[in-house]
Parts: C-alpha cells; structure tokens; sequence
C-alpha cells in the first residue's frame, strides 16, 4: 500500500496574500432571461422542513460569527531589519511589517488578547487591528513556548482610553464538556484576509503533536475539520454559543496549507496560562513528583519520588491513574494538566490499585523549586532558561580550556528536550551569555533570571574534546522555535 507522509507544524504567518485568485469570464450571457423548461435544472427532492433545518443551522453560524467577530482581532508583528536601496547601499535599519496573525480578546476592561506564541516571538511592535479597522499598539503581558500561547495587553495612543475602544470579549467555554462530532467556528485572518468564518466540527480530542515536527512541547490538542490556514493561528474556536472552546495553532499538511485536519488548544488550557501568565509573567509548572507510562484505562504511576506531593499523597508504584480533577487522562494529557496547574493547588486523583478504585488527593510543589534543589544536592546550579545544571570551572578544567582567568561555568546536566539538548554538551564552558561575560555560577543565573522562557540567547562555549583538542565559538539558542 502506498503511504504518504503528512507534515504537523504550527500555522505559519502569512506576510502577503499566497493565494491566487482567479476570475472565469466564460462570454457574455445572452441578454434574453427566459430559458426553455426542459433547460432548467432540477428541483432538489428534499422536503421543505429539511430545507427549513439547513436554513436554520445556517443562522446560528451567522450569528455565532456576528457575535464573536468584535472580538477577534488581526495581528502585525513588526521586527527591526535592515533596508537597502541597491546593492551599493549601506542600508538602514527600521521596524518593517514581518508577519500576521490572529488573536482574541478575553477580557475587554484590561484590554487583554490572547495569542500564539509563534505569532508574536521576536516583535519588535506589535499593532492589534480591531474588527472595525482602528489600529492599536500592544505589549507582552506575558508568553509560554510549551504551550505556544502568549498575552498581549492593548495600549492606546496617547488622549485614547480603553473605554473609548468599545471593547467586545469571548467568554470561555469548559473545554472538557466538547463531545467529537459538535459543531464548531474558527474566526481569523488566513492569508492576511480579515474576519474570515470558517465551520466544522471536533474531529477528535487528546491530540498528541510531536515537538520535534512543530517545535512545540504541549499536548493534547483539540483535531478539527474546520478550516485552518496560515494566518489563523491564535484566533479562536468556538462552540454554536459563541464561546471559547479552543485557539487555533496548527495544521496537518502536505502542502503547507489547509488538507482537513487542524489542531485547536483547549480552552481549560488556555484559561489556566493566561491567569498564571497575568499573575507572574511566565508560568509557573506544578510538581506532582512521579514517572508516568501510559497503561490501559490511564496512567500507569511507574515510580514515585521519596518526599514529593504524591508520595505523600499515598500515591504507588503500580496505581494507575484514570482521572485528573474529575476529568479522564492518558499520560500527554495528564502531565500537561500538570504542567499548567499553579503550585499549591490541591487536585483529586482517580486510581485503580490491584483493581480497585481509591480517591486520593495531593497538593502539586512548585517544579522549578524542586528542580534547582535537587541541583543543588548534586553540587549544581539549576538554571532555568537554559535547561542546566552548572557549576564553577576548576583550575584543571580552566587550564586545559586555555582560560587563564578561571572564569566561566561547566556544563555537568543538561535537561532532556530543553533548548540546550541539541546544542551543548557535558563538560561545555560557557565564558559569555549575549556578549556579557559569565564570572561564575551565581554569575551566570544572574545574567538570565528575567529572561523569558522563549528568548533568544547567544551563549559563547569553549569545548575541550577527548584528545584534548580546544574548540571556542558561540551557539545560537532559541526556546520554542
């Protein structure tokens, strides 16, 4: 049989109409309207209340777009580059348009609009076009590259409230309730074209999309039917009530454009980051402490970690876990639930131990905490936008790298799947962050405590090879790309 392989990546931005339009003049229509009857098509054989129901289906598609479109707003991302007139011109730098996208506002008091992450990653403006035209710029509230979501706050010109804009907003809808097979609308501005309506229904629920083919972490999509095309991405789905059911991040294509399948993050999702982003700026992951292993009916709890949440919880070795917080899990869905949940949260767990079912509850730790002490216990520095563990250069180590100063820090632990893992490799020393040079360990956590989690870094290695050959350059890291 015959395969194809089918290509999962995020919708791209759109920077300029792709699309051809063409217009069939097939000659002009005779002036006389009457036609013979054995001309005329036939009349459908369907019954005047199946036309009544089709009509009425129609409408509520019209006014769930009618409804929502106050709410969805188009997004330019504008980035520093620089311009040249011809060859011989040295060229200057300016803030140029470099893509679109989508977006929806969630709250209209605060000016709050959420989008993907992708749509807004290295913006130096963002302009939020509203559905009447008026054009206003926007800041980062905050932005999460696993789960390629981001918040954008309006703020108005200079003499502008936010009242004066009118604001409308989308209420969200509990995600967990949609059922596969109920109607839905996606709202957005594929291929830079505005308000663009476009209906299906959820194709399936739970969705893993691999981050090696997107560049994003997070799991457990929404799949639907509903057209979704480059320029869609951080518009939202909605439910026949106008609600929030989703927001719009990937396609499943062939070509690149719309082939009948796009993924759509749940609303539960997205609710629970915008708050942790509003509430601190990037999002603050849960910590239950177990390795998890997908099993039949759930999730298999194959170890438990002596002192965390879920030791103390009286979770096992051995239990499998079918429900997070009354919802039914697999192992992408539940560690995402965990990864989103803020720390300090109580949740219930639904386990079946030696067939028998038991409730239990825990309250989730905050991982990075629990990370950078377990770090700390091994002797290393955790540091979080890297995805390290590090410590201080020895004398040894620094007289073999060549460093005369001792200055720097070693690479002892580098996290599976962090931005680091492809780049950098045990034993590596790294001398400067973006050109700033790293004194030591402390130093160097220092230099990227504010950073957030999706920022480009520039990170100068110097690298000692097993023969004890000495290489130096630097390595371009970018989180969530």
């Amino acid at each position: 049989m015959k395969t194809t392989a089918l290509s999962l990546r995020p919708v791209r931005l759109a920077s300029t109409l792709r699309a051809s339009l063409v217009v069939c003049l097939a000659g002009l229509a005779p002036p006389a309207l009457a036609q013979e009857a054995g001309t005329r098509i036939a009349t459908p054989d369907v019954s005047a209340e199946d036309v009544g129901f089709a009509k009425r289906l129609s409408r509520v598609f019209r006014e769930v777009a009618e409804s929502a479109e106050p709410a969805v707003v188009h997004i330019t991302r504008l980035s520093e580059r620089v311009v040249r007139r011809s060859f011989w011109d040295a060229g200057e730098r300016r803030v140029v348009p470099d893509g679109v996208g989508s977006g929806v506002i969630v709250d209209a008091r605060a000016g709050i609009v959420v989008t993907n992450n992708h749509v807004i990653a290295n913006a130096s403006q963002l302009v939020v076009k509203l559905a009447d035209g008026r054009e206003v710029p926007a800041v980062v509230r905050g932005r999460d590259a696993a789960t390629d979501l981001a918040v954008l706050e309006l703020r108005p010109e200079s003499g502008v409230s936010l009242s004066d804009l009118g604001l409308r907003e989308v209420a969200f809808a509990d995600s967990e309730e949609l059922e596969v097979g109920e109607w839905v609308v996606a709202i957005g501005s594929p291929f830079g074209l505005d308000s663009s309506v476009t209906q299906g229904i959820i194709s399936a629920k739970g969705r893993t999309v691999a981050p090696r083919e997107t560049g994003i972490a997070y799991s457990d999509y929404i799949q639907t039917d509903a057209a979704i095309n480059p320029g869609n991405s951080g518009g939202p789905l909605l439910n026949l009530e106008a609600r929030l059911v989703g927001i719009n991040t990937a396609i499943a294509s062939r070509t690149g454009g719309y082939d009948g399948i796009g993924f759509a993050i749940p609303s539960n999702t997205v609710r629970a980051v915008v708050d942790n982003l509003l509430r601190n700026g990037r999002v603050v992951r849960g910590y239950l402490g177990v390795d998890l292993r997908d099993a039949e009916g759930g999730v298999l709890v194959a170890t438990v970690n002596e002192g965390s949440p879920a030791s103390e919880a009286g979770l096992r070795e051995g239990d499998v876990i079918t429900r997070f917080n009354g919802g039914p899990v697999n192992e992408a869905r539940l560690r995402t639930n965990l990864a989103i949940t803020n720390p300090g949260t109580m949740v219930k767990l639904e386990v079946l131990r030696e067939g028998k079912p038991l409730s239990l509850s825990a309250t989730l730790a905050d991982r990075e905490q629990v990370v950078a002490a377990l770090y700390e216990r091994q002797g290393q520095t955790y540091i979080r936008a890297l995805g390290l563990g590090v410590r201080d250069v020895s004398r040894e180590r620094a007289r073999a790298a060549g460093l005369r100063d001792g200055q720097g820090v070693e690479v002892v632990t580098i996290e599976p799947g962090s931005v680091s893992a492809s780049k950098l490799e045990p034993g590596d020393i790294i001398v400067a962050v973006d050109r700033q040079r790293v004194e030591d360990a402390a130093g160097i956590r220092e230099l990227l405590a504010d950073r957030n989690e999706d920022e480009s870094f520039r990170v100068d290695v110097v690298r000692v090879s097993a023969n004890g050959f000495v290489d130096s350059g630097f390595l371009m890291l970018q989180p969530g790309r």
